[in-house]
Parts: C-alpha cells; structure tokens; sequence
C-alpha cells in the first residue's frame, strides 16, 4: 500500500515582480525523507523553506500538507522577541513535563538555556532554535543552514540526532560532509 506523503507541492509558481523564482515546481516530502536542499546563495532556496512551512503562498500551483502534519522550521535568524531566555524561547511550545527534551538538546549543542535573550549571541540564538526545533518532534523538519555558528562538537551531535530522528527533513547547508551524512536525496 502506498503511504500518503506528508507534504505536496505541484504545479508551484512564485515571482517578487520580476523573473519568476519558481515555475512548475513539484515536490513530494514522504515520511522518513532527508532531503538537502542546495544551490547559490540568493537563489530561493530559504523561500522555498518558507514555501514548504505554509508562511508564503504560490503565485501559483497548489501546497498539500497531509491532515494532521506538523511541521517546524529551524530559521537563520530565529525571532526571540518577548522571552526572558533562551530556555524559555527554546521550550515555548512544550508541555511542562516535556522540559526534559530541552535539557537533552542543550547539553548536545552546549547550550545554557539561562542566557538572557539580550546577551545571547548569534550562535546562541541559533543553538536555541535547533533545541527548540528538536524537542517539538514534528513530523516535517526545515532546517536553514543548521551548523553555522556551531562547533565540531555541536555539529556531530546534531548529525547524530538528526540520524536518528524518524522525523522527514529538509535541509540547507553548504556543509557537504553533513549533507553527505545526512541527506538521502539532494534537490
């Protein structure tokens, strides 16, 4: 029996005025996909996250998320407006009794989740947001260039979770050993 995939794009067409950034794009996310994402910086690729995530609309074509699909993003610059920390920008969306989650991702990536938001750095927002995005568990990742700001110990934990995750992903860096390690399919 054929599984229903998770996520639909067909037909899709998105232009900012000028040339169309997309024509006739179709693409189908199953569950259980790793999917890297690549191409030149400025080409589309984090609008087509946000085209994947529902935060845009096509032009044209048409996007189907399957019924009861949750799907979470890992942006490049995460928006911590109105928290006290980074654990608590990074636990937002979870039960109280799921806090656990974010420990476990905190110690991965080396994250102190008392950092007030207004001291923490670039990588330590974006350490907050892969925490976040990994306790949530959804069941479609979108991931935006995941290691940058992180160390080689951070990364290799990252792959390790994302190995072993039963999650579907889709992902953009210019990491290649990560891709390599990671994706099974490179669009």
């Amino acid at each position: 029996m054929a599984r229903a995939p998770l996520l639909q794009l067909s037909g899709i067409g998105l232009g900012f005025g000028g040339a169309p950034l997309f024509e006739g794009l179709d693409l189908v996310v199953q569950p259980g996909d790793r999917l890297a994402l690549v191409g030149r910086n400025g080409s589309g690729k984090s609008t087509l996250m946000k085209l994947i995530e529902g935060r845009i609309a096509p032009d044209t074509g048409a996007r189907v998320l399957s019924p009861g699909t949750t799907v979470a993003t890992m942006e490049q610059e995460p928006d911590l407006t109105g928290f006290a920390t980074l654990g608590d920008y990074a636990a937002a969306a979870l039960d109280p009794g799921e806090s656990y989650k974010i420990e476990i991702a905190a110690e991965g990536l080396g994250l102190d989740p008392s950092i007030a938001v207004e001291a923490a750095s670039g990588g330590e927002r974006r350490r907050a947001a892969l925490a976040r995005l990994l306790a949530s568990e959804p069941a479609l990742m979108l991931l935006d260039e995941p290691t940058n700001h992180l160390d080689i110990a951070a990364i290799g934990w990252l792959e390790a979770a994302l190995a072993s995750t039963r999650a579907a992903f889709v992902l953009i860096s210019h990491d290649r050993a990560f891709l390599r390690g990671l994706a099974r399919a490179t669009l």
